[in-house]
């Protein structure tokens, strides 16, 4: 849950050091701690996208973190997060607090701030010190929601490597990326995630789906029979190409009708069951597939 503080008289109890964190101001920065450390981690992408129009596509990213070294589990009792984007690739749309609340605990002070560049956020646990968490394992902190653009994207033929990156610029004054530990401010190591964009010049489809209604069933086997006996037209071969060799014949005919009634069959080649776009280059093409977005 994403909860806003409002200011009232018991922001008097908050902590300086967590209130200097939240508004990005410098604090005693701990990073000669001896004999602990800390990993701030967020997850990579590979993102398939059609070409041609690249903001109806996204994904999610995951942040984490995890004390990597230490003789005990220092106690964190709030951080901050500032992550950073190619602003002409993607917009940082959603975040949504991940980190586990002991018995139900909700965070006192939970702020999300967005930029073209990234997102940044701000936790106190508790103003009054009632609940700290511990990293024992790689705890997760939260899931941002990325939504591509179009502009260098659109059109693109090659993939596009990128990064999501702890930066420590968003804001005025900048967010930093810290913990909260035993009342001081600690700068964690920081993993960033590489982001690959692929793009795809067809429309998504289901493999198999020779009719385009969005799943298998009898009238897909018979299609594809049809094309082939009766030069029935498709509008996308490539879901006619069951088992994906570049050519349709009657075996992928029998691969749908036995992924539908013969129990331990192969199933057809992705993409397959959900929609995607074909991995293959051949031959055959996808002009339109109305049983995918």
């Amino acid at each position: 849950m994403n909860k806003k503080f409002s200011v009232y008289s018991s922001l008097q109890l908050v902590p300086l050091v967590a209130l200097m964190v939240i508004l990005g101001l410098p604090g005693n920065h701990l990073n000669g701690q001896v004999g602990s450390d800390f990993e701030l981690r967020v997850t990579g992408a590979s993102v398939d996208y059609a070409a041609a129009n690249p903001a109806a596509f996204g994904f999610s990213a995951d942040v984490t973190v995890q004390q990597i070294s230490g003789a005990t589990f220092a106690p964190c009792a709030g951080y901050s997060i500032d992550l950073g984007n190619d602003p002409t690739l993607m917009l940082a749309t959603d975040l949504t607090t991940t980190m586990p609340e002991p018995m139900g605990e909700e965070s006192d002070f939970d702020q999300v701030n967005f930029y073209p560049e990234g997102v940044t956020q701000g936790v106190v646990l508790s103003f009054v010190g009632g609940w700290t968490v511990t990293f024992e394992v790689e705890t997760p902190m939260c899931t941002v929601d990325y939504q591509l653009l179009d502009g260098p994207l659109t059109g693109a033929t090659t993939a596009t490597v990128t990064s999501l990156s702890f930066i420590n610029t968003l804001g005025e004054p900048p967010v930093e990326n810290v913990l909260v530990l035993d009342g001081a401010s600690f700068v964690p190591t920081t993993v960033d995630g590489t982001v690959t964009l692929i793009p795809h010049d067809g429309p998504m489809l289901i493999r198999g789906d020779a009719s385009g209604d969005g799943s298998l069933d009898l009238v897909d086997g018979i299609q594809v029979l049809d094309y082939l006996f009766n030069a029935t037209p498709s509008d996308c071969l490539d879901a006619l190409d069951a088992n994906d060799t570049g050519t349709i014949n009657i075996t992928d005919a029998v691969t749908v009708l036995c992924t539908i009634f013969c129990a331990g069959t192969p199933s057809p080649a992705p993409p397959y069951p959900a929609c995607g776009f074909d991995p293959t280059g051949d031959a055959l093409d996808c002009v339109v597939f109305p049983g995918c977005p």
